[in-house]
């Protein structure tokens, strides 16, 4: 990939807050990134690392006592500020999402055909007939048997790796440029997270779309993204290709997340953690907030954090020294 290319989407100090009954959480924290054609970006970190906010910030879908600050802009247009009704032509249309889960992201009262058929006659003004046959293909094409009969069936005729492939089926309708998608195998068994993570990699290759895959399994990043993003408290803290970051991880809490992968090399009595708990949003520590559980922190933490160049791909937020 060549980054002088216009990136097709790109976050430049992204803040999101929320306010609430015990003050001001700042969910994330000055975000920076780029997705460029045809790549798959990953966003890993643990629960409440701003990962889900950041994506629904950017699909203008946050709760009502939500705020964005900075610039997000997809294929030169800026989203932040952008009204509903220019945002509800690209939701859904360039830009698709799929939710973390299936069993409650269908509408259990009607049927798939329903559901799906709605979203070519809004956004393409398809007639209904011409709607359900793209619907149908679409089945086809995410490998659900018998699609011609099932399209017809409630959510709750099918199984959770059959309503995940329905739910990826829906979002790749309108032939989107980019697809969030936001922990979509995390309530799957491990044999169909395989199954989904490959459709999602052919359809990616077939159909020539960038993908933002959003998950807390390192496992799951090796496997499917090209560049990964990792996230703490709000923070971006470490950006660099996936051969990168697991041959050489700068970042403590990339190391940190690394070592919590279970090796088939090795047999062990305990799996490792991460020592502590992540940080409560309301009461963040000053500089980075990652130094409570970190095993580098030093006092230079507590202040302004650069962010360091390690290659042309490889960016870090940390005070940490660097030795290649």
């Amino acid at each position: 990939m060549n980054n002088k290319k216009t990136p097709l989407l790109e976050v430049r100090d992204l803040v999101v807050e929320f306010k609430v009954q015990d003050g001001l959480v700042r969910a994330v924290n000055g975000l920076s990134f780029k997705v460029y054609d045809s790549e798959i970006i990953g966003i890993v970190g643990e629960s409440g690392s701003g990962k889900s906010q950041t994506m629904l910030a950017l699909m203008g879908l946050l709760a009502g006592n939500g705020k964005v600050k900075g610039s997000v802009k997809f294929n030169g247009q800026e989203l932040v500020g952008m009204s509903t009704g220019k945002l509800n032509k690209l939701r859904g249309d360039q830009i698709a999402m799929i939710f973390q889960d299936p069993m409650t992201s269908l509408n259990p009262y009607l049927k798939i055909s329903s559901q799906m058929t709605e979203v070519l006659m809004l956004h393409k003004n398809m007639p209904y007939k011409q709607a359900l046959d793209e619907a149908i293909k679409m089945l086809d094409k995410v490998k659900i048997p018998d699609a011609k009969n099932r399209i017809h069936l409630y959510p709750h005729e099918f199984s959770g790796g059959m309503r995940q492939r329905v739910m990826i089926a829906m979002s790749l309708l309108t032939k989107p440029k980019l697809l969030i998608a936001d922990e979509p195998t995390t309530a799957l068994d491990v044999t169909v997270q395989a199954q989904i993570l490959e459709l999602l990699k052919e359809l990616k290759q077939e159909m020539n779309m960038s993908i933002i895959f959003i998950t807390h399994d390192m496992g799951v990043v090796a496997n499917i993204c090209d560049r990964v993003n990792v996230m703490y408290g709000g923070w971006l803290m470490e950006t660099a290709t996936i051969e990168q970051v697991f041959a050489t991880p700068y970042h403590p809490y990339t190391s940190a997340l690394l070592e919590t992968i279970p090796s088939i090399d090795h047999d062990v009595d305990k799996l490792k953690t991460i020592p502590g708990e992540p940080p409560n949003l309301l009461h963040l520590p000053e500089g980075c907030p990652f130094q409570p559980r970190c095993s580098k922190v030093s006092a230079a933490c507590s202040g302004q954090i650069p962010l360091r160049k390690i290659s042309p791909r490889h960016v870090m937020k940390c005070t940490v020294e660097v030795t290649q």
